[in-house]
């Protein structure tokens, strides 16, 4: 029997469990960005040193899910080895030596755009991950995408 061999991707992207039931295709939209973001970082060369590979999650929130977070995140960080930065009002950046978790909140603007027009959903978070990804490739001192 052959035994598929699967390997954990540099990028990942989750979503939280309330923004998946608002959005019946977002998992969808999320697994394709996910495949294109992995090949975006590859091509601009983040993942040079096989041996010392950068790893990025990307958490997309709901304005409540992600208050929560960046609260409690917030409030417990007193470890030296992550450090935590608002990049912006929608998303929190944690970010050790070779590992980076970014939470980004929908805001209510942009849920209430999407609830009305989801059909603008996948190019929408293609665009909005995509200038994270940048704003953490700044971080790294890596190539933007």
């Amino acid at each position: 029997m052959n035994e598929i061999m699967t390997e954990q991707l540099p990028l990942t992207i989750q979503a939280s469990t309330d923004l998946l039931a608002q959005f019946q295709k977002l998992n969808s939209a999320l697994n394709k960005l996910e495949a294109q973001l992995n090949f975006h970082t590859l091509t601009a060369n983040w993942y040079g040193d096989e041996e010392d590979i950068l790893t990025v999650e990307l958490h997309v929130e709901s304005p409540d899910s992600f208050d929560m977070l960046r609260d409690n995140i917030i409030n417990a960080n007193q470890q030296d080895e992550v450090q935590v930065d608002c990049f912006s009002d929608d998303v929190l950046h944690c970010a050790q030596t070779k590992h980076s978790t970014c939470y980004i909140a929908l805001t209510q603007s942009e849920l209430s755009l999407l609830l009305e027009k989801p059909n603008l959903l996948a190019d929408f978070l293609r665009v909005k991950l995509s200038k994270v990804l940048n704003l953490i490739a700044d971080h790294y001192q890596l190539p933007t995408i």
